[in-house]
């Protein structure tokens, strides 16, 4: 072997080792404070719509427009095609939410039930929700806890297109 292909073999591999070592210590991008977007945006009379996927194409999109009154409310994309899941709530108290969500596609659960709290200092809340399959048999509890954020401001939200 020459003298020069042995001299490009090792700048070729002090390369690949330098370039091993940044991107090791390159920073993890998820690390850092994330805060939620806004959730449920108000429609007045107690109705609420939840959009998921905002930027998706309209037939990916997931929404509901419903009331925290015990009615049972069909999820819809952004076209207005029912998806065969639906949400149920009520309040059971001044800072209580009990839910039933159905799973039309239950290939992991079938029906999320759950709670909702928020402390009476309204700084904390508290949500603890069951899926079980289409048996009743329980497949996994969840719970959570979130922390008042006050310090960033609200978003406002764009006007969701209306469903048809």
């Amino acid at each position: 072997m020459s003298n020069r292909t042995g001299a490009l073999i090792a700048l070729v591999a002090l390369g690949l080792a330098a370039s091993a070592i940044s991107s090791a210590q390159t920073r993890d991008p998820r690390i850092g404070h994330w805060a939620e977007q806004p959730g449920p945006r108000y429609l007045g009379d107690a109705r609420f719509r939840l959009t998921f996927s905002p930027h998706y194409v309209p037939v990916n999109q997931r929404i509901l427009e419903g009331k925290c009154d015990g009615a049972t409310y069909a999820w819809v994309d952004g076209i207005g095609t029912p998806s065969g899941n639906t949400l149920s709530c009520r309040f059971t108290g001044p800072r209580t939410v009990e839910y039933v969500y159905t799973n039309a596609d239950k290939t992991r659960w079938a029906t999320s039930t759950g709670v909702e709290t928020v402390s009476e200092d309204g700084n904390t809340l508290a949500w603890d929700a069951i899926h079980r399959d289409t048996n009743g048999g329980v497949v996994e509890e969840l719970h959570s806890r979130f922390s008042r954020r006050d310090d960033e401001p609200a978003r406002q939200l764009a006007p969701a297109a209306t469903p048809p």
